[in-house]
C-alpha cells in the first residue's frame, strides 16, 4: 500500500501570476527551483515561464515571462544552477527528416532568461504527442547531464526503446548527445510518466494517471538506481488526478504543478487543477 503525501501548502495560479484572472487557462505541465524561494512554472498552452515564490503568497517577485522557442507551450522545465541555465522542454516536433523528436529551448538565467538556443534531443518517437513528457539537470564533475522522462510504457525506438528515463550529455557544440538509459523498476509500472526531478542524488518521478509518485536513490557512478532505495506514495486525495510537474524543494519536501481538468475527469478534480502544491513524505516513510 503506497503511503500518503502531506500537503503542506496549495494555491490556484491565478492568484499568485500577474495579470491573470480566475477565467485565465494555467495549464502547468512542469516545474523546477531557482532557489530555495523561487519556482519556475511551464505551461503547455504558451510560450511563457512564471517565477513564483514557494510561500504561495502574492509578491512582487512574482512574474510571467516570454519564453520564445521553436513550438507552443512546454512539458517540463530543469535549471542549472550552476551554469545559470533554464532549460525547457518540447515534447516532440517533426523534424525536417519528417521524424519526431523531442527538443531543449535554453536561457540564460543572469540575463532575464534572454534566449541561447533550441537543441535537438536525437531520439525518434513514433506519434507526435508521445513523447518526452518529464526533463531534470545534473552536473557531475564538467559533465551536464539531461535526464528526458518518456511519457509512455514503450519509450522510444531504435536503440532507447524500452527506456523509461533517456540520458544525454552536453557535447563541446553545445548540443546533446544520447549518454545511457534508466529503467524504473516494476514498482513504478504506471500508467503513464508526466514529471521527472533530481536533486543530491535522489530522483522523483511522477505519474498523473496513476496519481503516484516514485521515489529513488540513484548511484550516479554506476549509472543505476539504488536497490532496494525505492518508493511509492500516493497524493492526499482522488482530486489531485491532474498533477504534471514534480521538484525538491527539500530534503522532504516537493513542490508541485497540476494542469487544466480533462473533460471525461470527475469535478471533484477542478478544485485541485491549474495550482502548485508543496507536498511532505510522510516522516516513517523517508529514506
Amino acid at each position: 500500500m503506497a503511503k500518503k503525501l502531506e500537503l503542506v501548502r496549495e494555491e490556484k495560479l491565478y492568484r499568485l501570476v500577474p495579470g491573470r484572472g480566475k477565467r485565465s487557462r494555467l495549464e502547468a505541465s512542469g516545474v523546477a527551483l531557482v532557489d530555495d524561494q523561487t519556482a519556475l512554472v511551464i505551461f503547455d498552452n504558451m510560450n511563457l515561464v512564471a517565477r513564483v515564490d514557494v510561500s504561495l503568497k502574492r509578491r512582487n517577485t512574482n512574474l510571467l515571462l516570454p519564453a520564445p522557442s521553436l513550438g507552443m507551450g512546454f512539458e517540463d522545465v530543469a535549471v542549472d544552477l550552476d551554469g545559470r541555465r533554464i532549460f525547457c522542454l518540447i515534447e516532440t516536433l517533426e523534424d525536417v527528416d519528417g521524424r519526431f523528436r523531442g527538443f531543449v529551448a535554453e536561457y540564460d538565467a543572469a540575463a532575464a532568461g534572454r534566449f541561447i538556443r533550441c537543441s535537438r534531443l536525437e531520439t525518434i518517437f513514433r506519434k507526435g504527442n508521445k513523447g518526452f513528457e518529464g526533463l531534470t539537470h545534473l552536473r557531475r564533475g564538467r559533465t551536464e547531464y539531461l535526464f528526458a522522462l518518456c511519457e509512455d510504457n514503450h519509450g522510444a525506438r531504435a536503440r532507447h526503446s524500452g527506456a523509461r528515463i533517456v540520458v544525454f550529455t552536453r557535447s563541446t557544440d553545445g548540443d546533446w548527445k544520447p549518454s545511457h538509459r534508466l529503467r524504473l523498476p516494476e514498482k513504478a509500472a504506471f500508467e503513464d510518466y508526466a514529471a521527472i526531478s533530481y536533486r543530491d542524488g535522489r530522483l522523483a518521478v511522477v505519474s498523473q494517471k496513476s496519481s503516484r509518485l516514485f521515489v529513488a536513490r540513484i548511484d550516479e557512478a554506476a549509472r543505476r538506481l539504488v536497490p532496494g532505495s525505492d518508493a511509492v506514495y500516493r497524493f492526499p486525495k482522488k482530486s489531485y488526478g491532474n498533477v504534471e510537474g514534480i521538484a525538491w524543494l527539500s530534503e522532504d519536501e516537493l513542490v508541485a504543478v497540476s494542469d487544466k481538468k480533462k473533460g471525461r475527469q470527475p469535478g471533484r478534480c477542478t478544485a485541485k487543477d491549474q495550482s502548485i502544491h508543496v507536498f511532505r513524505i510522510p516522516r516513517d516513510a523517508r529514506g
